[in-house]
């Protein structure tokens, strides 16, 4: 080594004032001379030596953001509400690939083109609400304790997390439904959809959201068994005269969670 920082590139190279070219040459001489680096060291106040460590550190520990996550903040979700959505079981990537695998064995295993229709309509009003009751709570939520212990509404949680369920849910089904289905049909179970999860919620008023979410899912199965054995017809509870009642439940248990003041603090954005 034939030369060491003299003062002035020492200082110049604290303060941050050297031209990109020099402070490049300097950080290359700082990384083989001991001497230099001791005499830059001393320079530095310690109260910044440290808060330049801190930031290391956080940027080390931080966790790795998810892809939920990452795409929650780019249409302006907030960081904070973000990975409160993105804990979600039902919100990652190996869930809705259940779905897909599931609802496909669904609609290959029929031999008739019309079984498969009928079965995917039956059973897809449910994977949205199955979702729901997996993304917030007691056994199936990971941050459950600690929503719990802040000061964070849980009703607006609850209620962000259900929507970005039915959301990937319907993106997920919807495509599926006419690869498995033909014409209208596979819209069909939209309505029902919807209406099964503001029973959900509705119900999560009184309820654990999984305990309500396994109540609706039991009672449209019955439902679905009870329709069958008196009309030997299932596709009735999809016609257009029923999907008017499933559009009244759905805009019913909209009113209800909209009204509730157990939910009014969903609809107010935390600071």
């Amino acid at each position: 080594m034939t030369w060491h920082l003299d003062s002035a590139l020492t200082q110049g190279y604290v303060e941050g004032s050297l031209s990109g070219a020099r402070a490049a040459s300097v950080e290359a001489h700082l990384l083989a001379c001991e001497q230099c680096r001791e005499s830059v060291a001393a320079e530095v106040p310690a109260t910044r030596l440290a808060s330049v460590w801190v930031g290391v550190q956080n940027a080390v520990d931080a966790p790795r953001a998810s892809w939920v996550e990452r795409l929650l903040g780019r249409i302006g979700v907030q960081p904070e509400e973000a990975r409160l959505l993105a804990a979600a079981p039902s919100l990652r990537i190996s869930w809705l690939l259940s779905i897909c695998v599931v609802m496909g064995f669904v609609g290959a295993a029929p031999l008739s083109p019309d079984r498969s229709t009928l079965g995917f309509l039956v059973l897809a009003p449910l994977i949205p609400v199955l979702g729901v009751a997996c993304a917030y709570g007691r056994g199936v939520d990971p941050t459950y304790e600690m929503t719990r212990a802040t000061p964070y509404p849980a009703g607006r949680l609850l209620l962000l997390r259900a929507a970005a369920v039915l959301v990937a849910s319907i993106a997920v089904m919807v495509p599926l439904g006419f690869v498995l289905s033909r014409g209208w049909q596979p819209l069909g179970w939209l309505l029902p959809s919807l209406a099964l999860v503001g029973v959900t919620l509705v119900a999560a008023r009184w309820l654990e959201l999984p305990v309500a979410g396994a109540a609706v899912v039991g009672s449209y199965l019955l439902v679905v068994v009870a329709v069958v054995a008196d009309r030997q017809d299932i596709t009735w509870i999809f016609s257009g005269t029923f999907q008017l009642v499933w559009l009244a439940a759905a805009v019913g248990c909209a009113v209800f969670v909209t009204s509730s003041p157990a939910y009014r603090a969903a609809f107010r954005r935390t600071s």
